[in-house]
């Protein structure tokens, strides 16, 4: 990636998901940042940029704050990880660096395990992606789907990325998306009950941060946002529901100590559409952080729209 300075009313931000030790764990596999990279990365961005935080862009957003720098980045963290609270916020702290945490509630409050989080797991410990590939198609054909319809959902979602091969995107799209939701579950379930096996209430309470931790980062100094209530792709459910979605968010917020007013949301997997936003003015949100790949403007029409750029973007 090209290391010019930025110019006026531009952000760089970087999204960061897994960051621990990798290599020596019980998960090898696990497709995520290992520690020593995450503090070799700080070191770099530290050098090329102003690590800002929330509330300095939260300011300047909505007009409060005038001043702003020309090389702005803000670390963003999602998915509420236990990662974050022993490993993140030690080294933040040591560098006197800012974040942002965004924490969805479902798997905290109630120790569920999100199905994105049961995918990986499943890839982390599987060995053979065809034989991953051939599992899920062996539940599909057991459920009665036609081979027509297989071979088209192939064709359609087989396709490799800059990340994974064919057959995991397939698999990953399948059981994140495509299918019914309740089928999604059940067959995600099945598979990790045979690759990783371990009960969901006990994988979830090793994954996922408590409530208590989340005050801890709040009380550290890092702000909490909203990832929503269960993690669902919001641009697959009606407005009602991604209204509840974001209320019920933002009453967890409300009971960690974070602010409510002027807030920022995080679009789980980066989906949303006009609904998200009407509904985001409504409730006083400031800022919604997508997906999408690149600095973002910060132009006051554009702030539910801001890019953020993968953690493997830059050196690690």
């Amino acid at each position: 990636m090209k290391e010019d300075a930025q110019i006026d009313g531009e952000l760089t931000t970087v999204m960061y998901h897994y960051v621990r030790q990798i290599k020596n764990s019980n998960y090898p596999n696990l497709k995520g940042l290992e520690f020593d990279g995450f503090k070799r990365q700080l070191d770099f961005l530290s050098s090329n940029y102003e690590v800002i935080s929330a509330d300095q862009l939260i300011g300047y957003v909505t007009g409060e704050v005038n001043d702003f720098p020309k090389n702005a980045c803000l670390l963003t963290f999602d998915d509420g990880y236990k990662d974050h609270i022993e490993y993140v916020l030690p080294e933040l702290l040591k560098r006197k660096m800012n974040a942002c945490f965004f924490p969805p509630v479902q798997p905290i409050e109630e120790n569920t395990l999100l199905d994105v989080n049961s995918i990986h797991f499943i890839l982390a410990s599987a060995t053979d992606p065809t034989q991953l590939f051939n599992d899920l198609l062996k539940e599909l054909r057991l459920r009665g789907f036609s081979e027509t319809f297989l071979n088209q959902s192939i064709a359609k979602l087989a396709k490799p990325n800059r990340y994974d091969p064919a057959e995991v995107i397939f698999f990953k799209r399948m059981l994140q998306k495509e299918l019914p939701f309740e089928l999604r579950s059940e067959i995600t379930t099945i598979l990790f009950d045979k690759y990783v096996g371990k009960s969901e209430e006990e994988f979830s309470k090793e994954l996922y941060m408590t409530t208590n931790e989340i005050q801890n980062l709040i009380q550290s100094g890092m702000y909490v946002g909203s990832h929503t209530y269960h993690h669902f792709w919001l641009d697959s459910v009606d407005e009602v529901i991604q209204e509840q979605e974001i209320d019920r968010s933002l009453k967890f917020l409300q009971k960690v100590g974070t602010q409510t007013e002027k807030w920022i949301m995080c679009y789980p997997y980066g989906a949303y559409n006009n609904h998200t936003i009407e509904i985001l003015h409504r409730k006083n949100c400031a800022i919604g952080f997508t997906t999408k790949v690149g600095k973002s403007s910060l132009d006051p029409k554009l702030t539910f729209e801001m890019n953020r750029f993968d953690t493997n973007d830059f050196p690690q």
